[in-house]
């Protein structure tokens, strides 16, 4: 089987500067794997961190301690800290933070790997029906606060956890005809409340056909305060019969 990119659109939470936006999506040449990211507001040039997670995880999808180190020597490796302002410097000092949602098609070619640290959302819908998500199933879950992919190395102490990788990953069987969402989490958290009060956000979602449409949701749900005001990105994969 293979994905099929049926739609991807992102709104910014600043709609009068949406190169601040720092939501990031990926994916291989081949289309077996799909990364989300979504940085950290309040941490230096988040955008930048996500934007090579989410390349870095296309190409190599062996997430682990020495992956992550090495996506940390890349970031450092863009940055002259000599040239950046006091104010940056400390920002710089805090570090980057950023979540990572890996969608990726497993060798068997009937399951789909999942990857999830931090609060972005992956949907599993067959039918137009939501049979799973991961890492989360309810939207108060959205509230706590996520273990982040950290440019600082004393905040990734979690990848040394035992049981980390186990409880940052799933599988799910998936088949022809499926479709699985990826969003960030104002989107992830507004779906999860469609879900519990059993109306039909992820019929909406299953419509959108341009990124003006998903524009459109998202300000309504802002202006309804039915969403979190934040950078808000929708991936729509097609499962597809893989080409012979």
């Amino acid at each position: 089987m293979r994905f099929h990119v049926a739609f991807a659109a992102s709104v910014p939470k600043d709609a009068a500067a949406p190169a601040l936006n720092e939501d990031a999506w990926a994916h291989d040449d081949c289309l077996s794997c799909i990364a989300l990211s979504d940085g950290a507001s309040e941490s230096y040039d988040s955008k930048s961190w996500a934007r090579l997670l989410v390349h870095q995880y296309a190409e190599d999808q062996r997430f682990n301690a020495e992956w992550v180190a090495r996506a940390v020597k890349g970031y450092m490796g863009r940055v002259d800290f000599d040239s950046l302002g006091w104010a940056q410097q400390r920002a710089f000092d805090r570090g980057s933070y950023a979540t990572l949602l890996g969608l990726t098609l497993a060798e068997n070619d009937v399951d789909l790997d999942i990857l999830a640290v931090g609060d972005s959302l992956a949907i599993h819908v067959r039918d137009g029906v939501v049979l799973d998500t991961y890492p989360f199933t309810r939207p108060e879950q959205f509230e706590a606060r996520p273990k982040l992919v950290s440019t600082k190395s004393a905040s990734n102490t979690f990848l040394g956890e035992s049981d980390f990788f186990g409880s940052c990953s799933r599988t799910w069987a998936v088949q022809p005809g499926d479709i699985v969402l990826a969003v960030t989490d104002a989107v992830g958290q507004w779906l999860l409340s469609e879900c519990l009060n059993k109306t039909h956000g992820v019929e909406l979602l299953l419509k959108m056909t341009s990124e003006s449409d998903f524009s459109e949701l998202v300000e309504r749900l802002r202006a309804e305060h039915r969403i979190k005001l934040d950078d808000s990105t929708l991936i729509r994969l097609s499962v597809l019969e893989d080409e012979k």
